[in-house]
């Protein structure tokens, strides 16, 4: 065994973000745009947490979805920002008949049977380019990555997050109407 060198941060070493970098493009490997599960925890909240709760919790920590997860800490669906805006709230009032302060995550989530997912295996052999593909021709703006070979929910990937690392906006292409239709009902 060896001992490393220690030393002390100086002044002019600063925090970095994967967005700082411009090591992604279209023939990298789709996987490098995965947050892949086994290398980081999932981010989850309860599907009983509040909704205002949780938009302050996002906001401050400053990510755009969450994992839903129910008392069993099963994955039961995603809560983003965008489910979380002021029309949805307003909306998931209406339609629930109840009011804002008793809305809460499990209210306002995409149910996990409303997710599209990608096997993990096609995902290994896929470049960027063949990812932003897919998620384009999908119109959503989240997918799962799920590992058939050990039945789990491996990673999952943010459109949002593909378009900070990528530096240009990935465009969705418009989701049906009988597309919208089911997610309703989903």
């Amino acid at each position: 065994m060896k001992f490393l060198p220690l030393s002390r941060l100086d002044i002019a070493d600063h925090l970095v973000t994967p967005q700082e970098f411009f090591d992604i493009e279209g023939d990298s490997p789709a996987l490098s745009l995965m947050m892949d599960f086994r290398q980081y925890r999932p981010r989850a909240i309860s599907a009983s947490t509040p909704a205002l709760w949780a938009a302050n919790s996002m906001a401050s920590e400053q990510v755009d979805c969450k994992l839903v997860v129910d008392r069993q800490r099963e994955f039961i669906g995603l809560l983003s920002q965008e489910r979380l805006s002021e029309q949805s709230l307003i909306a998931a009032q209406t339609t629930l008949g109840i009011d804002r302060e008793s809305l809460t995550a499990a209210d306002l989530m995409l149910p996990r049977s409303s997710m599209p997912a990608l096997d993990y295996g096609d995902l290994v052999n896929a470049t960027v380019a063949d990812l932003v593909a897919t998620l384009r021709e999908a119109g959503e703006p989240y997918c799962l990555v799920r590992d058939n070979a050990h039945r789990q929910i491996r990673g999952l990937i943010s459109v949002r997050e593909v378009s900070v690392r990528l530096h240009q906006q990935v465009s969705l292409k418009p989701k049906s109407s009988v597309l919208k239709m089911l997610d309703a009902l989903g």
